[in-house]
């Protein structure tokens, strides 16, 4: 997806908003694998910020970030 005011494809806050707020589903596949990949990591940990604000595909990626922390669970070290 095109950001209307970035330069770059990197998942910054303002990229990952604009694909949560103004993407489309075709624009959301990039995320949601990043954000499988990865489901601690910094991506999905900015994703998981801006789904608290009424955002269009908030629970959308809400969803996305649970079923991947299901999936693998965080493994803590004893």
């Amino acid at each position: 997806m095109k950001h209307r005011h970035l330069t770059h494809e990197k998942f910054t806050i303002a990229a990952i908003e604009d694909i949560i707020d103004r993407g489309q589903v075709p624009d959301w596949i990039p995320l949601i694998r990043a954000i499988r990949a990865d489901p601690y990591g910094e991506i999905a940990l900015k994703t998981g910020a801006l789904c608290e604000r009424p955002l269009f595909g908030s629970s959308v990626f809400r969803r996305v970030l649970n079923a991947a922390r299901q999936s693998r669970p965080l493994k803590l070290h004893t």
